[in-house]
Parts: structure tokens; sequence; C-alpha cells
């Protein structure tokens, strides 16, 4: 159990260790909560007012001079090409840009909710695309999670050579009867991480999200600020994106009961089994509170994605849970189809 608990404090001190590196990236927002003016991304030439952005914290000096000497009320950007983005570094030419553009295409034709909504799903779909066997080996990884808990209760405190042999002989039986590959998973969290980065500044920087809105909310506030003056529509983005997180968490769990509910599969569970299970919920737990924390200060743009891509995440373990399912059947069948020929061979004899 110590083990065990020592392994989910490790996941969970890597959590933290995103969160602080992603904090500690430079802010395209000024101390006033805005956008910087030179850190707005714009597919076409806009026209905003002032007080949209952040001026007096801009590091283009002669930019800041030229704004502020002017009498206007008014402020016009220009279109912001790949070449000016490269220069503020790699990650912004090949990330954020190109994800910032997306959305204001998208939100030129409706508006910046649905260009969120758009853009995340298209790069949800990218992202399925290039890593479908890799998620489905992590569909499967989380489905086979109770029979894990077995095994490693079954070996509890059994630390002798014969015990770890056997034991790790029974993980690798059931990593290969489930088509299991440990570091398969891997390749998702290493493009789904950069690329929840680049959304963040994405929806920071994005013109269309800088001055638009969806259904009457500003999509540049921030939950925090829906809560101090009681907006309704970001305190219900903000609580569902926190329910939908929870549940997309949940869904591999209780996709497997479905599929288990004959009893063919069920496994007996001891109370060091269901000590680990609770282990891991915590941990699960825990982390979406330190999301729900971090995204109270960013802008609701962020929320909305984040609300929009778990709803996506959690449609695409449904159906990467039915193509495993139909996957093992076949697996079992082969299986089944083989014995039967090997029994009537050895009747023969």
């Amino acid at each position: 159990m110590k083990k065990t608990l020592l392994e989910k404090c490790r996941i969970l001190l890597l959590c933290m260790l995103v969160v602080m590196g992603l904090s500690a990236c430079s802010n395209p927002r000024g101390k006033d909560g805005k956008t910087k003016l030179d850190q707005v991304i714009a597919l076409h030439e806009v026209t905003i007012d002032k007080d949209q952005v952040n001026i007096s914290e801009v590091s283009d000096q002669q930019l800041k001079e030229e704004v502020e000497s002017s009498t206007e009320s008014t402020i016009t950007i220009a279109p912001t090409t790949w070449g000016e983005s490269w220069k503020q570094g790699w990650f912004d030419g090949l990330i954020v840009w190109p994800i910032a553009q997306l959305i204001n295409l998208f939100a030129s034709f409706t508006d910046a909710g649905w260009g969120i909504i758009l853009a995340t799903l298209v790069i949800q779909l990218l992202i399925f695309a290039l890593t479908y066997k890799s998620q489905i080996s992590q569909q499967r990884m989380q489905e086979i999670q109770p029979e894990m808990q077995r095994l490693q209760a079954k070996y509890q405190g059994k630390n002798d050579d014969r015990s770890k042999m056997l034991m790790a002989q029974e993980m690798q039986k059931l990593y290969d009867d489930n088509d299991v590959h440990p570091f398969g998973s891997m390749l998702v969290m290493f493009i789904q991480l950069p690329v929840m980065m680049g959304m963040f500044y994405a929806c920071m920087r994005a013109a269309t999200t800088v001055y638009g809105s969806f259904m009457g909310m500003p999509l540049s506030e921030t939950p925090l600020y829906g809560f101090q003056h009681m907006q309704w529509g970001l305190i219900s983005v903000y609580v569902l994106m926190i329910l939908m997180s929870l549940i997309q968490l949940q869904l591999p769990k209780w996709l497997n009961k479905l599929s288990n509910k004959d009893g063919k599969k069920a496994y007996a569970q001891d109370k060091q089994a269901g000590a680990m299970a609770n282990t891991m919920n915590m941990t699960m737990y825990m982390t979406t509170a330190l999301i729900a924390f971090m995204y109270l200060s960013w802008p609701i743009a962020m929320s909305f994605y984040w609300l929009v891509s778990s709803v996506i995440r959690a449609l695409t373990s449904i159906l990467s849970h039915f193509i495993s399912e139909d996957a093992r059947a076949k697996r079992e069948k082969e299986l089944a189809e083989k014995r039967s020929v090997g029994v009537l061979k050895n009747r023969k004899k």
C-alpha cells in the first residue's frame, strides 16, 4: 500500500510540475488582466477600443508611445504573420500562432465561442487520428485497472525474487491478453500537453477571443470575475467544465462496469485492491481540483475550450471502448477456435 501511495504521489507531483512550468511561461496578459497589445494575434485587420487591451506593459516601446500619444479611442491591429510569431520563439510560431489563427478563421464566419468549439473539434480529431492506436491502448490500460489492482494486492508485501517474477509474468500476460502497450499512452501525453499549453495562449491572444463573446459572455473575462459579479453565464461554463472533467475521468471505469455486467469478467477485489482504487480516485480528484483552482484566474475562453475538449474526449473514449471490446471479442473467438482445433487433434491421436 505504501509503494502504491508513493507512485500516486509521484503522479500528482508530475502534474504540479507541469502546472508550475505552465505558470512560469511568459504571461501575455498585463496586471489589469487584459491581453497586451503586442501579444494579440489577428487574422485580418481589426479595429478595437483601447480599453480592450493592455497598452502600458507592452514590450515594444515604439508601439507603446505611438498608441499612448494618439487621441483616437480605437486601435487598428494589423494581421499577424507567421514570421512575426517565429521571432517570439518556436513555440509561438509552431503551436500558438496556428491554433490562434484557426480560432480566428472559424470565428470570422460565426462568433468567438463557435470559433473555439470548431477549432477544438478539428484539433482533437487530428490528435485522435495521429494517436489512434495509442489512445486505444490507453483506453484498455484504464479498463484493466481493476485487474491490475487485483494483481498488485495479490503480491502485496511479497518482495522475494520468485514473487516478483510471478507478478511480472501475470502482468505481462494481462497486457498480452488485452493487447495493451504500457508505453503507448506516452505518445498521447506527449502530443496533448503542448497542444493544451498552445491552446491556453491562443485563447488569450487570438483577436476574436480578446474582443469577442459567446451568447453575451465576453470570453476574455475570468470565472473569478463571474463569481465576484454574479455573472451566471461565466459561472455555468466553469461549473460545467469541472463536472465534465470528472465525468471524462470516470468514464473508462463506468464503461468497464457496463461491459462486465454479465459477471463473466468480474473479479473479487480484497480490501487492499479497494484501497489502491481509492488512492487512484483521490489522485484524479486532486488533479481536477488543482485544474479548477488554476482556471479561476484564466480567461473563460480556456474554460470553454476545456469543457468542449472534455466532451470530445469522452466521445472518443466511448468509441475507443467499443472498438476495444470488438477487438477483444474477436481475439477470444480466435482463441476458442484454436483450442477447439487442438482438442480435435488430441482426440484423433
